[in-house]
């Protein structure tokens, strides 16, 4: 794969401002050594958002696709403004015909669940209604949702290196 995750965010100024923390957290995140010896990987190389990784007047549609396809990782930056995005919308549906569902991790990062998942999130496979586990990095200031970026990028981290939080 290309791509350890791919972050699928709406661009509204808290959502924007999250991925590019997430993004820019996963990629320098220091790989404990144990982590190394126990999920084989060493560091976390390559994640996609798409502010830094199209091109120019590129065909969005094609490119998002390519770069789902070579994800091994999606993640949602969930708020109240997440479930009526197109994009989000559309990047779910494609990255879940290509790959487990289990590979899609949330981030909530304002409101409340039932407001702020994608339907997509909200039920398994077969249409049982299911609630994801989330990073929750909710705060009333960007100081505050800083704060908990620390901890909640290595809960994020945990599954793209292969090992258990």
């Amino acid at each position: 794969m290309k791509y350890d995750a791919f972050i699928s965010y709406r661009h509204s100024e808290l959502d924007m401002f999250v991925a590019k923390k997430i993004h820019k957290g996963l990629e320098t995140f220091k790989v404990p050594r144990q982590v190394k010896k126990i999920g084989g990987k060493s560091k976390i190389t390559c994640v996609f958002r798409d502010q830094e990784e199209l091109p120019i007047g590129s065909d969005l549609g094609d490119n998002i696709t390519g770069a789902l396809k070579e994800s091994e990782y999606l993640l949602v930056i969930c708020s109240p403004r997440t479930p009526e995005s197109y994009w989000v919308q559309k990047e779910i549906d494609t990255f879940i015909s290509l790959h487990p569902r289990d590979h899609i991790l949330a981030i909530l990062v304002e409101g409340e669940p039932n407001e702020s998942f994608p339907a997509q999130l909200l039920s398994d496979e077969n249409g049982n209604p299911v609630e994801p586990l989330a990073a929750d990095v909710r705060g009333e200031s960007t100081k505050e949702v800083n704060k908990k970026l620390k901890t909640e990028i290595m809960r994020l981290a945990a599954p793209i290196l292969h090992c258990s939080y």
